[in-house]
């Protein structure tokens, strides 16, 4: 009776550690700070972004100096992709999309007619 009661708790614990590994990478991986990177047209920008999942709602913010303060609109993020558009109150809306892969963000943006590459790693 008491190995098959150990035996209960090392199976529960097993898959209590697998649910808390799965969702945190398809939920909350991206959850927090990070520092980026835009390049456009042969230039670059360095870039914070802040995060926040629900589920697969993603918002937050984002701030370069040529840019200014902006927001996280429209996002979604799932199965390790995200897509959102940043808005800014003096810079045209960016289109926004990437994919987390080994613990650092890269994508592409769209904006102003051109279309730009970025990476983030968490601060």
């Amino acid at each position: 009776m008491i190995r098959k009661s150990l035996a209960f708790v090392f199976i529960f614990a097993a898959l209590a550690i697998v649910s808390t590994a799965s969702a945190s990478s398809t939920n909350d991986s991206i959850q927090g700070e990070w520092a980026g990177v835009f390049s456009i047209a042969g230039h670059t920008a360095d870039v914070q972004l802040k995060f926040d999942v629900d589920g697969s709602s993603l918002t937050g913010t984002v701030f370069s100096e040529h840019t200014g303060p902006g927001t996280v609109t429209d996002g979604k993020w799932k199965d390790g992709k995200l897509t959102c558009t940043l808005k800014f109150e003096k810079h045209e809306s960016i289109e926004f999309w990437g994919t987390l892969k080994d613990g650092k963000l890269a994508g592409e943006f769209k904006t102003e007619g051109t279309t730009g590459t970025w990476t983030a790693t968490r601060k």
